[in-house]
């Protein structure tokens, strides 16, 4: 194992093919901890479908209707964590980012409503003022919108393939490793490599989170953004583990008892028919 992905560092500063080796590398043998493969762990919405106010909201330069969430939507991903959108998060139902649409494919879709919501009230444009915006690290926000597709229904590859897809564009914040400086087109090579990566080995999320830092030192030794230690150029990065407060918060529930009924219509995203 060492001495295959000291061959893919090797490659990386030769410019050579960095990352076909790396497919070829051992699996890990580390456990996937998530809703797929342990959906006892929580791994539960409080409302399903999500319900949304009947009026929608535009923000500048964005390609789809926002709309507030119309009740809080409460969270448990498979490690017992509790997370929430408060009423009044506005969202898109999509999440993906816009420069990877086109090798993602369109994002809002029903399955994904409930994990984009919850998504947007951590990191999402419009929510910036709102009580749940950056409570947590980008990392286990984005690993929870793979869980809450999970939840939803998405295939697994597939919420695999939308998680990479918000590691790699997607908000982060609190790090000195950002890829704000990288080229669209930069990005767009990785996500597609990524996508083959996903398609060709159905990766456990610790093999996948060990490929995409592999790209992310790829991305940044380009831009030159920061000067990347040699020992992380060397071996393998440390797996993501996921971490969490003491004391997490605890969720609030609205007063309101639970309405059955719902808004529908056109461009809604609550509406079981939205392509």
């Amino acid at each position: 194992m060492k001495s295959a992905l000291l061959g893919v560092c090797g490659l990386v500063i030769t410019g050579c093919a960095p990352f076909l080796a790396l497919e070829k590398a051992q699996k890990t043998d580390l456990p996937e901890v998530s809703c797929f493969t342990r959906p006892q762990g929580g791994c539960v919405f409080d409302h399903n479908p999500l319900r949304v106010e009947t009026k929608a909201v535009t923000i500048q330069n964005r390609p789809y209707k926002f709309f507030p969430t119309s009740v809080t939507l409460n969270f448990v991903d498979a490690l017992g964590r509790d997370w929430q959108a408060p009423k009044g998060t506005l969202t898109d139902g999509a999440s993906i980012p816009e420069i990877f649409t086109a090798i993602v494919g369109k994002p809002t879709s029903p399955e994904y409503i409930n994990a984009a919501a919850v998504h947007d009230a951590y990191c999402g444009i419009g929510n910036e003022s709102g009580p749940r915006f950056h409570d947590g690290r980008w990392e286990d926000v984005h690993r929870m919108f793979y869980d809450g597709l999970i939840v939803g229904g998405t295939p697994e590859l597939r919420a695999k393939l939308m998680y990479a897809a918000v590691w790699l564009g997607g908000p982060r914040w609190e790090t000195t490793r950002s890829l704000d400086r990288v080229s669209d087109a930069d990005l767009q090579t990785a996500m597609r490599a990524t996508k083959n990566y996903i398609s060709a080995n159905s990766p456990t999320l610790p093999e996948l989170d060990r490929y995409l830092r592999k790209w992310e030192n790829h991305l940044l030794l380009d831009t030159q953004e920061e000067e990347v230690p040699e020992d992380n150029a060397a071996g393998p990065m440390e797996p993501y583990e996921p971490t969490y407060p003491e004391d997490p918060y605890e969720p609030t529930y609205p007063d309101d008892p639970y309405d059955p009924t719902y808004p529908g219509e056109p461009n809604d995203p609550t509406d079981p028919g939205l392509t």
